[in-house]
């Protein structure tokens, strides 16, 4: 019996990157369990804005790490100046922010049937502010996720 992909990379590639111009960012990210199981490794499987492929090495654990963190609580993470907020030993704890150099982030849940699948992250570089995060509304934005469970 073969499974049909809920939804087809390059669908959900341009839809990122449609996210990330319009919302004003200048990374966005899409961490999501390695083998659709929630005790496996969460990787970062789709960016835009990237400044280079270090992400692709970054392997993290639920409650481990930006994104899991994000899928252990089903909420919303938001840093908005990360120089002032973390020490050098807590951005170690997100190495995503230190291979992408972001300066502020806000990272939300992706819910799907009221399970946590993955988290998107939405960054900023050279200490430009977060767009307005608060009224960000991700339903219909990235194929079928919500921000609720």
């Amino acid at each position: 019996m073969t499974t049909t992909p809920v939804f087809k990379k390059q669908d959900f590639q341009q839809q990122l990157n449609d996210l990330r111009v319009n919302e004003g960012y200048d990374f966005a990210g899409v961490a999501l369990y390695e083998h659709h199981n929630s005790s496996a490794p969460i990787k970062w499987h789709y960016v835009s804005g990237n400044t280079n492929q270090r992400y692709k090495m970054i392997i993290l654990r639920k409650g481990r790490g930006l994104a899991g963190m994000v899928m252990k609580t089903g909420k919303r993470m938001i840093i908005d100046d990360v120089a002032s907020s973390l020490s050098p030993e807590d951005k170690i704890k997100y190495p995503i922010l230190i291979a992408e150099d972001l300066t502020a982030m806000v990272a939300i849940p992706l819910c799907y049937n009221n399970q946590v699948y993955g988290v998107l992250l939405l960054g900023q570089r050279d200490g430009k502010a977060l767009p307005d995060y608060e009224t960000l509304d991700i339903h219909g934005k990235l194929w079928t996720f919500s921000e609720e469970m």
